[in-house]
Protein backbone atom coordinates (compact mmCIF):
# COMPACT_ATOMS: atom_id res chain seq x y z
CA UNK A 1 0.00 0.00 0.00
CA UNK A 2 1.15 3.26 -0.81
CA UNK A 3 -0.15 6.29 1.36
CA UNK A 4 0.26 10.07 0.76
CA UNK A 5 0.68 12.76 2.95
CA UNK A 6 0.84 16.51 3.89
CA UNK A 7 3.57 16.72 5.95
CA UNK A 8 2.30 19.36 8.06
CA UNK A 9 -0.22 17.16 10.14
CA UNK A 10 0.14 13.96 8.02
CA UNK A 11 -3.11 14.45 6.19
CA UNK A 12 -3.71 11.84 4.32
CA UNK A 13 -4.37 12.88 0.63
CA UNK A 14 -4.11 9.51 -1.58
CA UNK A 15 -4.14 5.44 -0.98
CA UNK A 16 -3.36 3.18 -2.90
CA UNK A 17 -2.55 -0.37 -4.01
CA UNK A 18 -1.83 0.50 -7.65
CA UNK A 19 1.32 1.90 -7.58
CA UNK A 20 5.33 1.77 -9.13
CA UNK A 21 8.34 2.58 -7.73
CA UNK A 22 11.15 2.56 -10.03
CA UNK A 23 14.99 3.42 -8.80
CA UNK A 24 16.75 5.47 -11.62
CA UNK A 25 20.07 6.32 -10.02
CA UNK A 26 19.77 7.91 -6.82
CA UNK A 27 16.29 8.69 -7.34
CA UNK A 28 13.17 6.68 -7.40
CA UNK A 29 10.16 7.46 -9.75
CA UNK A 30 6.89 6.76 -7.86
CA UNK A 31 3.85 6.56 -10.37
CA UNK A 32 0.24 5.91 -9.81
CA UNK A 33 -2.98 6.37 -11.62
CA UNK A 34 -5.52 9.64 -9.71
CA UNK A 35 -8.14 11.50 -10.81
CA UNK A 36 -7.97 15.42 -11.10
CA UNK A 37 -9.01 16.11 -7.65
CA UNK A 38 -6.59 13.90 -5.86
CA UNK A 39 -3.87 15.47 -7.95
CA UNK A 40 -5.02 18.91 -7.24
CA UNK A 41 -4.31 17.87 -3.49
CA UNK A 42 -1.39 16.50 -3.67
CA UNK A 43 -0.36 19.15 -6.26
CA UNK A 44 -1.40 21.70 -3.83
CA UNK A 45 1.33 20.32 -1.56
CA UNK A 46 3.98 19.29 -3.77
CA UNK A 47 6.92 20.72 -1.43
CA UNK A 48 5.20 18.77 1.93
CA UNK A 49 5.05 16.01 1.23
CA UNK A 50 5.63 12.82 2.28
CA UNK A 51 5.24 8.82 0.91
CA UNK A 52 5.44 5.73 2.68
CA UNK A 53 5.00 2.54 1.42
CA UNK A 54 3.75 0.09 3.79
CA UNK A 55 4.66 -3.81 3.71
CA UNK A 56 4.24 -6.79 5.88
CA UNK A 57 7.38 -6.22 7.76
CA UNK A 58 8.67 -2.73 6.42
CA UNK A 59 7.38 0.77 6.31
CA UNK A 60 9.71 2.82 3.46
CA UNK A 61 9.59 6.96 3.40
CA UNK A 62 10.14 8.72 0.77
CA UNK A 63 9.99 12.49 -0.01
CA UNK A 64 11.13 14.80 -2.92
CA UNK A 65 13.05 17.59 -1.50
CA UNK A 66 12.68 19.82 -4.51
CA UNK A 67 8.76 19.36 -5.06
CA UNK A 68 9.12 17.04 -8.53
CA UNK A 69 5.68 15.99 -9.11
CA UNK A 70 4.09 16.28 -12.43
CA UNK A 71 0.23 14.80 -13.38
CA UNK A 72 0.15 13.42 -16.79
CA UNK A 73 -3.24 11.77 -18.16
CA UNK A 74 -4.34 10.36 -15.15
CA UNK A 75 -1.13 9.35 -13.72
CA UNK A 76 0.86 11.49 -10.68
CA UNK A 77 4.42 10.88 -10.93
CA UNK A 78 6.81 11.56 -8.34
CA UNK A 79 10.49 11.78 -8.51
CA UNK A 80 11.39 11.18 -4.60
CA UNK A 81 15.10 11.72 -3.64
CA UNK A 82 15.26 10.19 0.15
CA UNK A 83 14.51 7.06 1.24
CA UNK A 84 14.47 5.15 4.84
CA UNK A 85 13.33 2.00 5.47
CA UNK A 86 11.87 1.19 8.90
CA UNK A 87 11.22 -2.62 9.96
CA UNK A 88 7.50 -2.92 11.47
Amino acid sequence: MLMIRHSIGSRLLCQTNRYTIEQQDDRWLISLPVDEETASKVLDFKDEINLFEVKENEKTWFYSSDGDIHFQGEKLMIVADHKTVYPT
